[in-house]
């Protein structure tokens, strides 16, 4: 009896030791990191988001459990998630031994445009005997994830009568086109010798000089709307929202291949101001878009037609996911704009 009695105590005495030991340093040497291998990726690529764990103490983990929030749009392959709204949870379990390490690498897909952080982790144990539980958050949780729009062709004539792309005649410009010549006149003495016409000049007997048509480059004006409601009624669905961004990716990318300067005006926001650039055409201007477009809130506030301030004598090209009243604003004053609908 008194073996018995013994041998309860001292097990009461282990048990209640592990437990004190599990309880205030489980989690004290615990150095959990959690982040995705790279900050910018594309609508459709996969990419890794990896787990790293350490134990740096001499107490071994049976178990250790992480749980952690991400957006849906990221799709986990080979695990069980669950989707609760726009959050998905993800689980993950380890087996850590004293000064240990593992990483694990999950392959996820990006199934939407936008700007994605891992909400959330929570780390959670238990002593030996699996008693007790012990949790706690984790913070190192990487960089946000910025997921571009895929680029969709766009059914659109560059050519069309109403698009005159290129350099314009403009006799007010102090620009001239040396490859456009309007005429040919005497030479005033004031004229740049690279204007000079030697063989007219040969066979009239005097100095004749080319004239030069004044041009300008010709301003593009894109109207660019996502909104997928109208006096309070929905006309389009999120799908046709997110479609008509990438076909606006795919226009941006046709207009800078073509080299061909433009600006951007729209009524949805992006971190809350409304979407509005500068004219441009390089690569770093496209990229630029590209991220803006992964930010873009496709609920805006105001309406297109009161939200944009298109330049004078732009050429307007106005795209959106159906033709809406808004819309039909916008033709009515502008007549010769290209619209470009879903």
């Amino acid at each position: 009896m008194k073996i018995f009695l013994g041998c309860l105590l001292l097990f009461f005495a282990l048990y209640a030791v592990q437990l004190i030991l599990y309880t205030r340093f489980g989690l004290q040497h615990i150095h959990y990191r959690c982040y995705f291998d790279r900050e910018e990726a594309t609508e459709g690529d996969t990419l890794d988001l990896i787990e790293v764990i350490e134990n740096n103490g001499l107490l071994p983990l049976p178990w250790l459990k992480s749980e952690y929030a991400v957006p849906k749009y990221l799709s986990f392959a080979g695990t069980h998630s669950v989707v609760t709204g726009e959050t998905r949870f993800v689980s993950s379990l380890f087996y850590l031994r004293p000064y240990s390490r593992i990483e694990r690498r999950w392959h996820i897909l990006c199934t939407r445009r936008g700007e994605f952080s891992i909400g959330s982790v929570r780390l959670m144990t238990s002593d030996l005997l699996g008693t007790s539980r012990i949790s706690t958050p984790a913070d190192d949780l990487g960089e946000p994830l910025t997921v571009l729009p895929a680029c969709e062709d766009v059914d659109f004539d560059l050519s069309s009568p109403q698009m005159q792309f290129g350099e314009q005649t403009a006799p007010r410009s102090l620009l001239t086109d040396p490859i456009t010549v309007s005429g040919i006149r005497p030479y005033s003495g004031q004229e740049a010798m690279r204007r000079m016409d030697w063989k007219t000049s040969a066979r009239t007997g005097q100095l004749m000089v080319r004239t030069e048509e004044h041009v300008q480059e010709r301003r593009i004006c894109i109207c660019f709307t996502a909104q997928v409601e109208e006096f309070g009624r929905r006309f389009a669905s999120e799908e046709t929202a997110e479609r008509t961004i990438r076909m606006a990716a795919g226009l941006f990318r046709l207009l800078t291949e073509r080299g061909e300067q433009f600006s951007v005006q729209s009524n949805c926001t992006i971190h809350g101001e409304r979407m509005a650039t500068d004219p441009g055409c390089s690569p770093g201007y496209y990229h630029q878009l590209l991220r803006q477009l992964a930010a873009l809130e496709i609920l805006p506030e105001e309406t297109l037609s009161n939200a944009v301030e298109i330049p004078p004598d732009a050429q307007v090209i106005v795209l959106a996911p159906y033709e809406s009243e808004d819309v039909r604003r916008i033709r009515e004053r502008y007549p010769t704009a290209e619209v470009i609908t879903v």
